[in-house]
């Protein structure tokens, strides 16, 4: 069942008809969303160790400049494409692709540093930093961006970051800390099993709001799309760029690249609904979509480019 997460982008397009036309599947989830999201987050904090937060000591340069593009780069390009993309569409639009890029780093994008090649302890580490910072930094930014567009409960959306995300992470790393040998024998599962659950996550946010999702033109449905896939790539771009002008090794930079562009977007889904409801998800699930999409052919270019790099630089030490 190992290639079941790499399958991400197909479930929730599967899942997205299902919620659209058989809404009443997914109406007994609603109490057991924020916990589902929560088991999720405690899911990732098992699979880390404290060794993993060793990088942030050794090279705190690195988590800093992860951390700036992170927290500076997909919040404004948020903002900025949900003034460009839906200018004629409900506000709340606007809030769901701020919030989308005020959120911390997906955990799949630990396979995608693997896949392409890159520093995969740096990535685990940002991971990591990035999960434990969000409660604060998510609700600032996110009001910070949009207050002026629509209500923000920054109160409310720090309570729910540390429901789903800071308490389920340490006690995560807690328990892998005192149980390390049994949580070995699991983590095979905790992908399959992180997988299934945002897939639930998202039939529910569509289910509950279907009414409204049928109700949209599909110029709507293909401005959801466009925001989410500049956004995405412009992400990995700026990562890309900061890393660079900071003076970054190119392994490095392609793993900060890849920490910035790749969102927790069941986490956005989920802290959306609380916030504004469902129609504010939208970019949130329309996100995972695309970056699960798009994230294997990007992945696929940064490994050419690091071993075209680290190849050129092997044969000019052999001269």
């Amino acid at each position: 069942m190992s290639w079941f997460p790499n399958f991400l982008w197909l479930w929730t397009l599967l899942i997205v008809p299902v919620g659209l036309y058989q809404p009443e599947l997914f109406y007994p989830l609603k109490p057991y969303i924020k916990p589902l999201l929560g088991t999720v987050i405690l899911a990732m904090g098992m699979t880390l160790r404290l060794e993993d937060f060793r990088v942030v000591f050794r090279k705190p340069k690195l988590i800093i400049v992860g951390l700036f593009s992170q927290y500076t780069v997909m919040p404004i390009l948020g903002l900025v494409v949900g003034l460009i993309f839906f200018k004629s569409l409900p506000k709340d639009f606007i809030a769901g692709q701020v919030l989308t890029g005020s959120c911390p780093t997906g955990v799949v994008s630990n396979v995608y540093n693997f896949l392409a090649g890159a520093n995969v302890a740096l990535s685990i580490s940002l991971s990591a930093v990035n999960t434990l910072i969000s409660p604060v930094l998510t609700p600032i930014l996110t009001g910070a961006l949009v207050s002026k567009i629509v209500h923000v409960d920054v109160l409310k959306l720090f309570i729910d970051m540390i429901q789903v995300t800071l308490i389920p992470v340490l006690i995560g790393i807690g328990i892998n800390y005192c149980f390390s040998d049994k949580v070995e024998r699991i983590k095979p599962v905790l992908p399959v099993y992180s997988t299934v659950a945002v897939v639930l996550i998202v039939g529910f946010v569509v289910a509950a709001g279907h009414k409204k999702i049928l109700s949209l033109p599909v110029s709507s449905v293909f401005m959801l799309v466009l925001a989410s896939t500049f956004h995405l790539l412009f992400g990995y771009w700026f990562g890309y760029v900061i890393s660079r002008f900071s003076g970054i090794e190119k392994r490095e930079r392609i793993t900060i690249s890849i920490e910035t562009a790749m969102q927790n977007s069941g986490l956005a889904t989920v802290l959306a609904l609380s916030q504004w409801g469902a129609v504010a998800a939208l970019p949130a699930v329309t996100y995972s979509v695309v970056q699960n999409l798009i994230g294997p052919f990007v992945c696929l270019l940064f490994k050419k480019m690091i071993e075209w790099h680290y190849g050129k630089l092997n044969k000019e030490k052999n001269l």
